[in-house]
């Protein structure tokens, strides 16, 4: 019995009751592009199970946020994930993603500075219009105008 190969264009079709070779999982492609084409192909489908499962690769499931978008600038586009859910992964990876991923970058630095700097911008503007809207006057002969602004779009309060 001949035994599935990686780099087959159409592998074979699978009988009723077998499952279809792991020769076409994303991972198992990754895996035999790491290494000489000889060598890729000598693995058997159940060696190909046996690796699968010792990588702990698995599907991934739905996160209850999932947050994913691409933001063009200029001549690059900029990819944004938010991903957020319960961890079911071992201890053991978490802590060497830890390792692998460290949080404390300069990029991560200046994204939270900005979504920090955008939420302190949100919270005194909002706090500017309240104080407006109950006419607490802190600075007499002083106004930013934004309170005026929007009473003239609203229709006068």
């Amino acid at each position: 019995m001949s035994e599935p190969r990686l780099d087959s264009k159409s592998p074979p079709a699978p009988q009723a009751a077998e499952k279809p070779p792991k020769a076409d999982h994303h991972f198992v492609r990754k895996f035999a592009d790491s290494m000489p084409a000889n060598i890729a192909e000598s693995f058997s489908d159940e060696q190909l199970r046996v690796i699968i499962r010792a990588y702990g690769v698995k599907h991934w499931s739905r996160h209850a946020i999932d947050l994913r978008f691409t933001l063009p600038v200029l001549a690059h586009t900029y990819y944004f994930v938010l991903l957020a859910g319960i961890d079911k992964r071992p201890r053991s990876r978490n802590h060497a993603e830890r390792h692998s991923h460290p949080f404390a970058t300069l990029g991560n630095f200046l994204f939270l500075f900005l979504v920090s700097m955008l939420l302190i911008s949100f919270v005194f503007g909002a706090f500017y219009i309240l104080k407006s809207a109950f006419g607490l006057n802190i600075a007499p002969g002083f106004s930013l105008g934004i309170w005026d602004s929007i009473q003239s779009e609203v229709g006068g309060m």
